[in-house]
């Protein structure tokens, strides 16, 4: 497995052989893994460890074990302790989305203080078959299919083409240590239930699912590359820059086929969701609005204006019958 990753590195993340970056490093065994694989690469990385305080002893063990390779290996090593449960009932939010929010805005604490470009994960083959599943199950777009991204602008995540059992062999035949988050058993969280009822199923249905699943993910991701591109080309075409606001012609939206497709594809970034009311603007009468949390869409005769929000001035426009444009601040 080191030298295929050596190899995977190469090819994909040269830039990870010339920079230093940072390993998000729970104490589990997909980070233990990755850390193991990056020291022996010969790759210079520091390591940045959440101590959520949700597992008492357990978390602490965690925090130990990795405080304690980062010493062995010479590692810069960050660390830092939430209060999850506070932080939960102060946002209203999740324990996966709190877990989630913390962890990532201290990364970038870390990145931006030190002049870090990159963030590595240990995210693998059967995460992104699980996340497949999980946006499946709610209802999604060809966006949602194409699973977890190798690489965006700050994050790498170079075990994605690994299996859990890639990694589990690995860690085994090179005496890793690693942590085990008894969390991990509970079904009650809708991953864990996929992870241990769903994803076995399927496997034992074809024992190359696993295989079969990245390679259908492959032909998906250049699927969504050539929609992207052909979205821009219509972006281009219909959406008319003017200021701090872009006018859209309701003839040309329109025309295109299937409408609400379209809809999706042009508007998704701007953060709309309710595709019935972005449609059905475009036959509503003048001086209608559609909101979503960062623009908002209105109707302006044969056009659409599409506007950033400012949530403190939130100004109604009147049409008159004779009037042929708005001000829109």
């Amino acid at each position: 497995m080191l030298e295929e990753f050596i190899t995977h590195i190469e090819n994909h993340f040269p830039n990870l052989l010339e920079e230093r970056f940072l390993i998000a490093c729970s104490g589990g065994i997909d980070s233990m893994v990755l850390v193991d694989l990056c020291a022996r690469a010969n790759l210079h990385f520091a390591l940045a460890h959440c101590n959520f305080r949700l597992r008492g002893s357990e978390s602490d063990g965690d925090e130990k074990l990795v405080r304690e390779t980062a010493q062995k290996e010479d590692i810069r090593f960050y660390v830092t302790h939430f209060d999850t449960i506070g932080y939960m009932n102060e946002k209203k939010v999740s324990l996966q989305v709190a877990t989630r929010e913390l962890r990532y805005a201290w990364f970038a604490e870390i990145m931006h203080e030190n002049g870090i470009d990159n963030l590595i994960t240990g995210h693998h083959a059967d995460d992104n078959l699980e996340t497949f599943l999980i946006n499946l199950s709610r209802g999604t777009g060809i966006d949602g299919l194409t699973g977890i991204p190798e690489k965006t602008e700050t994050i790498s995540r170079p075990l994605l083409r690994f299996s859990r059992n890639d990694i589990l062999q690995y860690a085994k035949s090179e005496n890793i240590q690693w942590r085990e988050d008894s969390t991990n058993a509970e079904t009650k969280y809708v991953r864990n239930n996929i992870r241990h009822r769903i994803v076995p199923l399927l496997k034992e249905l074809n024992s190359n699912f696993l295989t079969n699943f990245q390679n259908t993910q492959d032909y998906l991701g250049q699927t969504a590359k050539i929609a992207d591109n052909h979205i821009e080309q219509v972006r281009n075409t219909y959406f008319k820059n003017e200021g701090d606001r872009t006018r859209i012609s309701v003839l040309g939206l329109s025309q295109l086929k299937p409408l609400k497709g379209y809809l999706y594809g042009l508007f998704k970034s701007y953060g709309f969701t309710e595709w019935d009311d972005v449609e059905n603007l475009l036959t509503a009468m003048s001086g209608k609005e559609v909101f979503s949390e960062t623009h908002r869409l209105i109707k302006d005769r044969d056009n659409l204006l599409l506007v950033k929000r400012n949530h403190t001035d939130e100004n109604q426009y009147e049409i008159k019958e004779n009037q042929h444009s708005i001000d829109v601040p």
